[in-house]
This record gives structure tokens, C-alpha cells and sequence, in this order.
């Protein structure tokens, strides 16, 4: 018997393929866990004894046998969501994890870590009379902590007019389009923008085309909606790839954005991704 399954602790409720390497996960702790911060992430386990994914890579760190295998995920749900927690998961080919939970059935077990942690989150912003704007932009499933900050948005509504920019490489692998469009259209202080970086693999697609790093070197957000990349009056989220972070931190801090840490307060917010 795998001496791991004595540490697991919650159950699969759900989960959906998106794509045959995106997913969204529905997992039910066997206690709730408490009240979190939309933003912030939690560690889920698997056993490293379970097969990875059939034709996946070579493990880019080969892992011992009887371990349980840890990794941090952002939380999609809203923070009073807490018996269901939902996850965006993207798989990585040569990772550890992620062959192995892309193959988790409903009622299958796994493990949740106990504490949720996390500053990436609305909390962080520093008070100022004269900030309007927050800009949350993502790649890939650094989305999951906006689709929970927009769902909690509902049941606590924030003075600021949200901006999501969503980047992927063709329109299929944006998750929650339907969801945030749906929020869009219902709060009057949310604009969601999905744009593709290939259009030339999704010629059906009607909408922004280009990388994400466009809307914040060009007037494209000043001309849509007045939106001013100033540090005093705009808060600006980076969630995903760290060559788009680094893209928008090399346009963005010349402008006078700094990085936000909880010992130093800056108008710049960033959780990387892989």
C-alpha cells in the first residue's frame, strides 16, 4: 500500500480538460479550510509512486519513490468558497506534478495543504484617493487569482475600475473567457480584454491580437478607456510568464512603478508562474 495515501486529506470533486494540457480543478477539502484573501494560493500533494502522464518529458528533477509531492496554486474560488476549491492548472511536460494530477479522476484522493498564504492580493494596494485604476494582467493560468478577485467582487465591491488583459497563444486556451465576459457585462467597473499572441493558428478569431506587453508601451488603453500608466493613480497585477513580467517591468518602471513587497510599498504587483 502507497504509505503516502495516510497524508492525503481532501477529495476530487470535479475535474474538466479544457485542453489536453489545460484543466480546471474542483477539489473538496475533508474539513473546510478558512476564509482566504482572493489572490492568495495553497499547496496541493500528490504521491510521487503514481505513473506521470504517458509521452510526457523526461522530469526536469527525477523524484524518490514514497515522497509527497508538493506545489503552490493560485485559488480560483472566492474566499468565502471553502468546502469547494477550484484550481486553473496548466500541465508542464517535463514537471513532476502536473502529468500525474492532469490524470485525477472524481473521487480520487490528494493533499491540501493546511495554511493559505499569499500578498498578491487587492489588500495589498496602497490606499490613495487618486488611484482609479487596477490593471490585472495574466498568461496562461496566472489568471486563477483575478477569475477569485472577480468573484468575490460581488459580495465586496472595490472602489477601483478593474482592467484583466488575458494572453494566450490562440483563443481556446483562455479559460474563463465565458465567466469573465459574463462579469464584464454585469459590473460596471470591470473591462476584460483576451487577446492571442498566433493568430495565424485561430483565424476565427474576432478579437485583440498581440502580446500583452502592447498594452502597456502603446496608447491603446489611453485611447479605450483614458487609462494613464502612472503610479499614483493605476495599480498594475502581473500574474504568469516571467518573459512577460520582465517584458512589462522594463515598460512599466521607467514610468516610476516600483515592486510591491510588504516591507516597501509599490504601485507594482507580481506573482510568477514556473
Amino acid at each position: 500500500m502507497d504509505p503516502i495515501l495516510a497524508k492525503y486529506n481532501a477529495t476530487v470533486d470535479s475535474i474538466q480538460h479544457l485542453t489536453p494540457d489545460l484543466f480546471v480543478l474542483k477539489v473538496r477539502p475533508d474539513n473546510p479550510v478558512p476564509p482566504f484573501t482572493p489572490g492568495q494560493y495553497v499547496l496541493l500533494g500528490l504521491s510521487t509512486n503514481l505513473p506521470r502522464r504517458e509521452g510526457s518529458e523526461p522530469e526536469f528533477k527525477e523524484q524518490k519513490p514514497d515522497r509527497l509531492l508538493l506545489r503552490a496554486y493560485s485559488i480560483a474560488s472566492s474566499g468565502y468558497e471553502t468546502d469547494l476549491i477550484e484550481f486553473y492548472i496548466s500541465v508542464v511536460s517535463n514537471g513532476s506534478l502536473t502529468p500525474r494530477l492532469v490524470q485525477v479522476k472524481a473521487g480520487d484522493r490528494l493533499n491540501v495543504g493546511e495554511k493559505i498564504r499569499g500578498h498578491f492580493t487587492l489588500h495589498s494596494i496602497t490606499p490613495n484617493p487618486e488611484r482609479k485604476w487596477v490593471v490585472l494582467a495574466a498568461t496562461g493560468t496566472g489568471l486563477a487569482p483575478y477569475v477569485s478577485m472577480m468573484r468575490a467582487e460581488y459580495a465586496h465591491p472595490s472602489p477601483y475600475h478593474f482592467v484583466i488583459l488575458q494572453g494566450a497563444p490562440v483563443g481556446a486556451d483562455h479559460g474563463y473567457a465565458e465567466e469573465l465576459a459574463r462579469h464584464a457585462a454585469a459590473l460596471p467597473n470591470l473591462t476584460y480584454i483576451p487577446s492571442i499572441s498566433r493568430p495565424h493558428l485561430d483565424p476565427e478569431w474576432k478579437g485583440d491580437v498581440g502580446r500583452i506587453t502592447r498594452y502597456f508601451d502603446s496608447p491603446v488603453l489611453a485611447e479605450r478607456l483614458g487609462l494613464e500608466f502612472d503610479p499614483a493613480r493605476t495599480s498594475v497585477f502581473l500574474c504568469g510568464n516571467p518573459a512577460m513580467i520582465e517584458d512589462v517591468r522594463k515598460v512599466l518602471e521607467p514610468k516610476g512603478y516600483t515592486m510591491h513587497t510588504p516591507a516597501a510599498p509599490g504601485a507594482l504587483h507580481i506573482e510568477e508562474y514556473w
